[in-house]
């Protein structure tokens, strides 16, 4: 199943780094919100999750910082501003 993430929700952290810790989306089965370890985990599993910007779908991915905190990406494509961070905040 493909399911498309539409908004973002950031850290309400001060003095560190933002980042995205909640993300809405939806698929076949309608409307969805999970954080972003559940995201990873899915992603684990083999479901697919995607953005769509530029007219076009850019699949998500994840990552493992230098820290080894795990973290949500888009794959690389033709804009070099984050596809993620260029979603509606919630």
């Amino acid at each position: 199943m493909s399911n498309r993430i539409t908004h973002i929700r950031m850290s309400a952290e001060t003095g560190s780094a933002e980042h995205i810790v909640r993300v809405k989306g939806t698929n076949s089965n309608g409307n969805w919100e999970n954080s972003v370890a559940e995201v990873i985990t899915y992603l684990k599993a083999g479901y697919s999750f995607y953005v769509y910007a530029a007219n076009r779908s850019i699949n998500v991915t994840y990552q493992k910082s230098a820290a080894g905190n795990e973290y949500i990406k888009t794959e690389p494509d033709s804009t070099k501003k984050d596809n993620l961070l260029s979603l509606p905040r919630f």
